[in-house]
């Protein structure tokens, strides 16, 4: 058996864990799917479902922006945005209000849930049985041991584990 897939449209769960390929998608209006996952936050409020997300969300997001910048100034610069790091060591600083901005908006939308100590076995039996990459795996475990089953991604490994609910835009 494989996840239950639901569009946008569908019956909604109570509560929905937002892994971070959406919620970048949601808070950076430069993204593909920007529209409907917009559109999906602002169902979810409108309905009371409550979001949730871990620890690697906030994570994934900010060196997602960080990234992002420093990938442009290379790009400025002519050069790899790793040496971009490296060659402007407060190149971060100045775009942190930035991430600070996305870190606050999804403060403000949706409720984290913090890992614990049984997540760890469970991140590496879910990449075991479902082949899925330690991140999203990581989401998985987080979400699960608070017995959250229902997720809201761009990520179609997350349609690959048995016994969830996966909401998402991709065809």
């Amino acid at each position: 058996m494989i996840a239950i897939k639901r569009s946008f449209l569908d019956e909604l769960e109570p509560i929905i864990y937002w892994d971070s390929s959406f919620a970048i998608a949601v808070f950076l209006d430069t993204e593909l799917y920007h529209d409907e996952c917009e559109k999906f936050r602002q169902r979810l409020n409108a309905e009371g479902v409550l979001s949730v997300v871990g620890d690697f969300v906030y994570d994934e997001a900010a060196f997602f922006l960080i990234r992002k910048f420093l990938e442009a100034e290379g790009k400025r610069t002519k050069q790899h945005w790793r040496d971009v790091k490296r060659t402007q060591p407060n190149f971060i600083n100045t775009i942190m209000s930035t991430v600070k901005r996305v870190k606050d908006e999804l403060n403000d939308t949706a409720l984290w849930i913090p890992s614990s100590e049984n997540v760890k076995e469970k991140v590496f039996q879910l990449m075991q049985s479902y082949s899925i990459l330690p991140t999203d795996a990581f989401h998985l475990a987080v979400a699960l041991s608070h017995g959250v089953t229902a997720f809201a991604t761009l990520d179609a490994d997350f349609l690959k584990v048995d016994g969830i609910t996966v909401y998402t835009c991709l065809p």
